[in-house]
């Protein structure tokens, strides 16, 4: 196992993040205006707290934030924070989801798992996260389906 000299950070793409802040903003104001029309049909006070519901998790997952250092693994901005030390890992996964066979790498880790999907991190980020994992994690950890879908992902790359 290698040492990782200088601690990264992962989040969603700073494009992303400017496109949920003014959707989420916009929802906000939506909702505002729904809930101050005096005529407003039962139907539509409905929707109100479904669209502020939909506002915040926009921001939460803007606040998503995935940190590597050579004590382990964090993961922050959600409702809860993740802490995983690199001898907690017991296994670590890869599955390929949806009609373009994104990968998802899988951390298993006292009996729970976090998930990383490609598609949030994308392509150069997301190959830095497995290269990291790869470099801390005992080669014995990682399955089989892992090392199948990672020598494809090499390929394409």
């Amino acid at each position: 196992m290698q040492k990782i000299l200088q601690e990264e950070s992962f989040s969603a793409p700073q494009w992303l993040k400017v496109i949920s802040y003014i959707l989420s903003t916009v929802l906000i104001l939506m909702g505002i205006a729904l809930l101050l029309m005096r005529d407003a049909v039962g139907e539509v006070v409905f929707l109100v707290p479904l669209i502020f519901l939909i506002a915040v998790s926009m921001f939460f997952y803007t606040r998503l934030k995935l940190i590597i250092s050579d004590k382990g693994i964090c993961f922050t901005g959600g409702l809860r924070k993740d802490t995983i030390f690199w001898n907690d890992i017991t296994k670590v996964d890869m599955v390929r989801l949806g009609k373009y066979k994104t990968p998802k790498a899988i951390i298993h880790y006292s009996g729970r798992k976090l998930e990383l999907h490609k598609g949030f991190y994308l392509k150069i980020k997301f190959n830095r996260i497995l290269l990291l994992l790869e470099m801390k994690i005992a080669p014995e950890l990682f399955t089989e389906r892992y090392q199948e879908i990672r020598s494809s992902i090499n390929v394409s790359v």
